[in-house]
């Protein structure tokens, strides 16, 4: 593949990332980029990463850079510090806890030949065991690149990249979200995509450390009852990813399904329908698995053996984005909602 010859700095934020931030920045220097700078940034780690990067400094020279904040911000503040740095053409924000592509850098840089700004995604094959990271990667992985090259709305910072001169233009990510689970991302896509073309490039692609049942529970329900807060400003769904219109409803039709199905096993417990009334719930359980049709198909396809347990697994983890999706509902009905910044 033939790339323009443009710079490229990799920012990357670590807190406690002692386990996994030398193979990450290992994969990087392995794409064997000319052009390149690496900047890590400790967010006021308390285990040793400073240390380890000290050590790929003093391995790879100068090429690799550290800056150490004074306290801990969260990676918003983090990869405004990192990027105020870089002195690159382009950059690229990488997690601690991915493993690069060898391929990524250049394929980003042609992606960028057509774009402001590029979001990559998450291979099907996690860096950690068990079937729940195992399944987060494979419907990531599915939904995210089922569409090839489209454009989008989120800087999906853990993989993406952006001109530097558009980063300082619109001042990088909002340091100002408190309430946290990522959204900076959303935000600052949102910002980016309004004047400018932001793109899902699914070939760039990482691999990524994904967490077990109960994290990815809490993580569902809170991204997801967020969500539901900026989509009732927005009114929008989103192109591509998880947050698309199909996977939306879906979701939405198997919480539907239960509870019918509850609502008709009580009224037939209780005497007032017959057993038949529970055939109600079969038409919104025929639309989630439409919806998700096309993600068993790509786990038939790739981790047969895995179809059962990844089926199972979808069943709960959709049940609890929908449950967060109400709550994230009632929050924005009853004014609770801390979402003004995505009012436009």
């Amino acid at each position: 593949m033939t790339v323009s010859a443009r710079s490229v700095s990799v920012v990357v934020p670590a807190y406690n990332a002692s386990q996994t931030l030398g193979r990450c920045v290992r994969s990087v220097l392995d794409t064997g980029y000319p052009d390149l700078e690496i900047i890590i940034v400790d967010d006021r780690s308390t285990d040793d990463t400073s240390t380890v990067a000290e050590g790929l400094i003093e391995e790879f020279g100068p090429m690799v850079k550290l800056i150490r904040q004074q306290q801990n911000g969260g990676p918003a503040k983090a990869r405004n510090a990192g990027a105020r740095l870089a002195t690159s053409d382009l950059i690229f924000f990488l997690d601690s806890d991915t493993r690069m592509h060898a391929d990524a850098l250049d394929k980003f840089v042609v992606a960028m030949e057509g774009a402001d700004a590029v979001s990559g995604t998450y291979s099907a094959a996690p860096l950690n065991r068990g079937l729940v990271p195992a399944y987060k990667a494979l419907l990531n992985n599915y939904f995210f690149c089922r569409r090839g090259v489209i454009g989008y709305e989120v800087l999906d910072s853990s993989r993406a990249g952006m001109r530097a001169d558009l980063f300082r233009e619109l001042g990088g990510f909002n340091e100002n979200l408190a309430w946290g689970m990522d959204y900076e991302n959303e935000e600052f896509g949102y910002r980016i995509s309004e004047n400018h073309r932001l793109v899902l490039d699914p070939s760039i692609q990482v691999d990524h450390v994904f967490p077990g049942f109960g994290k990815l529970t809490r993580t569902y329900f809170l991204r997801v009852a967020f969500w539901m807060e900026v989509f009732v400003r927005r009114r929008r769904f989103e192109s591509g990813g998880v947050a698309s219109a199909e996977t939306g409803l879906a979701s939405a039709a198997l919480l539907a399904a239960i509870a019918l199905l509850v609502v008709a096993i009580a009224g037939w417990t209780l005497g007032l329908v017959d057993a038949s009334w529970a055939l109600v719930a079969i038409l919104p359980f025929i639309v989630y698995a439409y919806g998700y049709g096309g993600f068993f198909g790509f786990v038939l396809q790739r981790r047969p053996l895995l179809l059962p347990a990844m089926a199972a697994l979808n069943l709960y983890f959709t049940l609890v984005i929908g449950c967060g999706a109400a709550y994230g509902l009632v929050r924005a009905v009853l004014g609770k909602s801390e979402t003004e910044v995505f009012a436009r």
